[in-house]
């Protein structure tokens, strides 16, 4: 039989077991176009990580430390792109100088904020906890695909020197299944292979729902 002390540790163990929350964020890029070709380009074509952690206290601090610093680059612009977006994230500790930006709608960005500080809630993602970026809904996305050619609209800081750095692949493609059919997208580094089937049997936070599914199987 079990006694108070063991009784009163299983209890907390099951509550730990319970809590456990997804650690992937995944955007609906049919909803943020403009914001998933900036965060693939990052990635993809600049080799920015997919791994993030959350640091909110210095989000104001990366934003002056990078290409959307104030005043805001992108404000006189039109309606499709008339607010600065940077990759990684402000709020995260991979943000601030060097950061890839980009000039995209307002409402795409003002979207994208609220979905992550809703993930961040809803999972339990404090500052210092890490969190992997993936996609759905990619399809017809230059830089979510193969290509690196800057068209004009990416921009790093020129004074982080990384402006006139070659394009270089540190990434492979991947895609997953989720239990209700989604397609993910993730990005895997070249020098990890097969390190994201570790993700296959956990959850991701579909971002655009504000709900959990399990990925299930890769696609490859």
């Amino acid at each position: 039989m079990l006694n108070k002390t063991s009784l009163l540790l299983a209890i907390c163990l099951l509550a730990a077991v319970s809590v456990v929350r997804s650690a992937t964020v995944t955007f609906d890029c049919a909803k943020v176009p403009n914001i998933c070709s900036n965060d693939c380009y990052a990635i993809q074509c600049k080799g920015k990580p997919t791994t993030l952690h959350r640091d909110s206290e210095n989000s104001s601090l990366h934003r002056t430390q990078n290409a959307c610093k104030s005043p805001n680059r992108c404000s006189g612009n039109p309606d499709d792109s008339n607010s600065c977006d940077e990759y990684p994230f402000a709020s995260s500790q991979e943000g601030g100088a060097g950061a890839v930006t980009r000039c995209v709608p307002a409402h795409e960005n003002s979207v994208q904020g609220g979905t992550l500080s809703s993930f961040y809630s809803a999972n339990s993602i404090v500052n210092g906890d890490a969190y992997t970026v993936a996609f759905t809904s990619t399809a017809g996305l230059q830089y979510c695909s193969s290509s690196c050619t800057n068209t004009g609209n990416e921009l790093i800081r020129k004074d982080d020197h990384l402006q006139s750095r070659p394009n270089f692949t540190q990434y492979n493609r991947r895609e997953f299944l989720t239990d209700e059919g989604h397609v993910i997208t993730m990005f895997e580094r070249v020098t990890e292979p097969r390190s994201l089937d570790s993700l296959i049997g956990t959850k991701t936070w579909l971002a655009h729902e504000e709900r959990e599914v399990t990925i299930v199987a890769s696609k490859d």
